[in-house]
């Protein structure tokens, strides 16, 4: 009995934790699961956005996820866990906007297979439906990114949602010195009119339209501690998948990333995050999908782009953020586009934010030059279960 009340008290403290004032949606050591409960987190991020008139042709090359007045971007719940006598963790994030709910990911994730033999030892497996490990940024959710919308080069290549599809992977970490992992993904929209349903977070770049289209995701990653508060990371990415329905012409993504972090001590700032990616595709008579030539089939070529973010949190309560993106190294058969971000926000906490962005398009083809400007609401709450989802932040 005893022993029984003293479990419900530690639940209870961890409950209390979960929802204090201070306590993160993602503190990364709080989780209930060891007990046998479920982590529970809730994520809301509204806008409030005002675009100039671009007079605009082709602007959906640009992305942009927001329409002029309120927005609710996302309003997400997730639930996360792990067996207790089994090497299995789990996961299921869900993205409820004004009109209707979605699947973000929900997989599970073996990450202890030496449990089944020692060979697997430095394997681990994720099945369901996951982000891609494509770069850094599409492997985090929007409310962990510092501006408001996603690169020019993820929106062409992977949408302006990221990439993640039905599947399943298998990562590898040689057992060495320094770190590096290897990883290998194949995904699918899924069933078109059958459970799962289809998700619509398909990228541009690839015909996706039964379960049996495919999309090859390998990468490979490093990380280096550099100093005591500084770390480095380094990746290459590839995605290979049919550019065009009912056709054997593919396209093959090759992408490139390096990210920085740097953070002062043991409290979570000063901290600074830098983070550049570039993504490049070779396409085999592709068809255009933005820009003065969209929707004509063209000969083959190669398009590819960059951009480069660094955020700095100079204060317990704000934080600063500038990008550059550009898209036309080379042109190939598209536009080539520019775009000059900034942004400030008020951290009420490592998980509760107001922001303040505004962003500079230069003239891309037929589309005239525009201004945008955003004012982000982004709060959360609660536990989340440790080695579960993609942190770029050390909060």
């Amino acid at each position: 009995m005893k022993r029984h009340g003293f479990l419900l008290g530690v639940i209870g403290l961890l409950v209390i934790l979960a929802w204090s004032p201070d306590a993160g949606a993602h503190t990364k050591g709080l989780t209930l699961s060891r007990f046998g409960l479920i982590d529970v987190s809730l994520q809301a991020n509204v806008d409030y956005v005002n675009f100039s008139d671009p007079r605009r042709v082709d602007f959906d090359k640009i992305g942009d996820r927001q329409q002029k007045g309120f927005n609710l971007t996302s309003f997400d719940l997730s639930l996360t866990g792990e067996t207790a006598e089994f090497p299995l963790k789990f996961a299921m994030f869900l993205t409820f906007e004004q009109d209707r709910a979605s699947i973000e990911e929900a997989f599970l994730f073996f990450h202890k297979l030496g449990e089944f033999s020692p060979w697997l030892s430095d394997f681990q497996a994720t099945v369901g439906q996951f982000r891609a490990k494509f770069g850094q940024l599409n492997q985090i959710h929007d409310h962990e990114w510092f501006l408001d919308d996603m690169p020019l080069i993820h929106v062409k290549f992977l949408g302006p949602d990221g990439v993640h599809l039905l599947g399943a992977e298998v990562t590898y970490q040689p057992p060495i010195s320094p770190f590096i992992q290897f990883a290998l993904s194949v995904q699918s929209k899924g069933a078109l009119d059958r459970y799962p349903a289809a998700t619509p977070s398909t990228p541009p770049t690839f015909a996706l339209q039964t379960a049996d289209d495919l999309v090859v995701f390998p990468r490979v990653e490093t990380f280096f501690d550099l100093t005591d508060n500084a770390d480095l990371s380094l990746g290459a990415s590839g995605a290979i998948g049919k550019n065009k329905p009912k056709s054997e012409d593919r396209t093959y993504l090759i992408g490139g990333d390096v990210l920085y972090r740097w953070k002062s001590g043991a409290q979570a700032y000063p901290y600074i995050r830098w983070l550049t990616e570039g993504i490049w595709a070779v396409r085999k008579d592709p068809i255009v999908v933005a820009g003065a030539n969209k929707g004509l089939q063209l000969g083959s070529d190669v398009v590819g782009g960059a951009f480069t973010e660094i955020g700095y949190r100079f204060s317990r309560h704000w934080q600063v953020t500038g990008r550059v993106d550009y898209v036309g190294i080379p042109k190939g058969n598209e536009d080539e586009d520019l775009r000059v971000s900034g942004g400030l926000r008020y951290l009420l906490s490592s998980v509760a934010k107001i922001g303040v962005q505004y962003e500079y398009n230069a003239k891309s083809g037929r589309d005239l030059p525009y201004h945008a400007i955003f004012i982000q609401f982004n709060v959360g709450l609660g536990t989340v279960t440790p080695g579960v989802g993609k942190f770029l932040d050390p909060f």
